[in-house]
């Protein structure tokens, strides 16, 4: 397994950590597909019940590393359907329960990535944003497919001004299922993991299918109708401009072309 993401298990719990805690474990080619690999590996172990999403250091993950994405441009097809859409689809289809938990900044990608997976679990140091407005972009990662099923027509707002929530906030629209004290966070989802993993296997892989099967929309055509719109975006002036100024440590001027 790559050191940008390390993978070990403690008895039934799989512990997926992604490590370049210096970028605020922002995902680059190397880390997005050692993501979607530790997550598909995960579904093969018998021993494996419950798959948990975490990060090194002070961040959860702070989306995508957009130093790498410009670099990575002539390939970025093969890196946002294999790369990231694959990751989110190894999260939802993985016939096992999968936990974020959620111990600082989750923002951009990182927030879809947190809200794809079936628990939240957030230290009470636990920042969401999905800030793709900020830069010029629409949501994607399957932010506009989870969103609205766990905060309801709330979670436009958060959307559309890509403000920063608290895990407290977090925990009142639905995005979290608790917060856990910052001391005891680590603790605290090894002890949730656990218990869950006392369950029986199938059991819970049915009822994660079956919970899949009720929604009205499939995933696929959702992460599909947000990267077309994803697409559109990235030949914009605009999301050049978000990029450049971020870049460039500077406030954006955007002109709506």
């Amino acid at each position: 397994m790559s050191g940008v993401v390390l993978s070990e298990r403690h008895a039934n719990v799989r512990w997926i950590t992604l490590n370049r805690p210096e970028r605020y474990n922002a995902l680059d080619r190397e880390t997005i597909f050692a993501l979607r690999d530790a997550v598909t590996e995960s579904g093969k172990e018998h021993e494996t019940r419950i798959v948990v999403i975490t990060g090194a250091g002070k961040a959860f993950c702070s989306g995508a590393d957009l130093r790498a994405g410009r670099e990575e441009a002539p390939s970025g097809e093969d890196l946002l359907e294999g790369g990231f859409n694959g990751a989110i689809r190894a999260i939802w289809n993985l016939p096992k329960p999968v936990i974020a938990a959620v111990g600082g900044v989750a923002a951009g990608f990182g927030c879809s990535l947190a809200l794809a997976a079936d628990v939240r679990l957030a230290s009470a140091a636990a920042r969401f944003s999905l800030l793709f407005v900020k830069r010029g972009l629409t949501v994607d990662g399957g932010a506009s497919y989870f969103l609205p099923r766990l905060a309801g027509l709330r979670g436009i707002e958060m959307a559309l001004t890509g403000d920063i929530l608290s895990a407290e906030e977090a925990l009142r629209i639905g995005l979290v299922n608790r917060v856990i004290p910052d001391g005891d966070f680590r603790a605290g989802v090894e002890e949730y993991a656990a218990r869950l993993a006392q369950n029986a296997p199938l059991a819970m892989a049915a009822i994660k299918a079956s919970m899949h099967n009720a929604l009205n929309s499939r995933l696929d055509e959702v992460l599909t109708y947000e990267m077309d719109k994803q697409r559109q975006m990235m030949q914009t002036e605009d999301v050049r401009e978000g990029l450049a100024a971020f870049l460039e440590k500077r406030e954006p001027v955007y002109k709506g072309k």
